[in-house]
């Protein structure tokens, strides 16, 4: 089994050492390095290349947000957590809208193993407790532009199986547990992914996902498979 390779960062001692904890003491975990500052966080885009990092929204010598170009130049496989404290979520558009996989609440780090195998199979992760606020700032700000007219056209527009695929996302579900879900061959669901891209003009699966949720295709629950397991592969 190919093992994760995490960096962490954070400003705070304990929420290192916990994290730390937390992944290493479970199979399928590495981690790569721990920085206290931003500097640490490139250095180590730049040098070891980690599957994930998860980074502090607020550390002192550099705005989170600003950097995270930065990280994906230096790294454009790497994945992104961002970790916030309760009062601070209102940052959860900022964060999604600077393409970041994951928003994880400090008081749900007993999610983190699940948020970090999320976002390293190409899934979103955001804390339960700012789902709904996520979904209806995209949809109130329309920060996913919608093309289309209507929402039975951005509805035809998506094939039944590729609407599946982006649920299986949202809930992070790898590539091979979505096409096992649906009964496709893995590259199939990356193909999916690719054409209902270019078919609105987004740019990578988050914000495809995103589109969905916004335009009520998909929602957070957990039954779409269950619902829609009758659906074949649409076209």
């Amino acid at each position: 089994m190919e093992r994760i390779s995490v960096t962490i960062a954070s400003r705070q001692d304990d929420d290192r050492n916990r994290m730390a904890a937390l992944l290493t003491e479970q199979d399928g975990f590495t981690v790569a390095s721990i920085a206290w500052d931003n500097f640490g966080i490139v250095r180590s885009a730049m040098t070891r290349q980690p599957n994930v990092i998860i980074m502090d929204f607020f550390l002192e010598d550099y705005d989170t947000l600003r950097l995270i170009p930065t990280i994906k130049r230096n790294s454009p496989a790497t994945e992104l957590i961002v970790l916030c404290s309760p009062e601070d979520h209102i940052a959860v558009d900022r964060v999604l809208r600077a393409g970041v996989s994951g928003y994880l609440i400090k008081q749900d780090l007993d999610r983190l193993a699940f948020a970090v195998r999320s976002v390293f199979c190409g899934g979103l992760y955001v804390s339960k407790t700012v789902r709904m606020q996520a979904f209806k700032y995209f949809s109130r700000h329309n920060i996913v532009k919608t093309p289309l007219c209507d929402a039975n056209a951005i509805y035809n527009v998506f094939t039944p199986t590729e609407l599946q695929i982006f649920h299986g996302i949202i809930l992070g579900h790898s590539d091979s547990k979505i096409a096992e879900n649906l009964n496709i061959s893995t590259g199939a669901v990356r193909n999916c992914i690719c054409h209902a891209k270019k078919k609105v003009g987004l740019q990578n699966r988050t914000q495809i996902s995103l589109y969905a949720l916004s335009n009520g295709l998909i929602t957070w629950e957990n039954d779409f498979f269950e619902e829609k397991k009758g659906v074949k592969n649409g076209s």
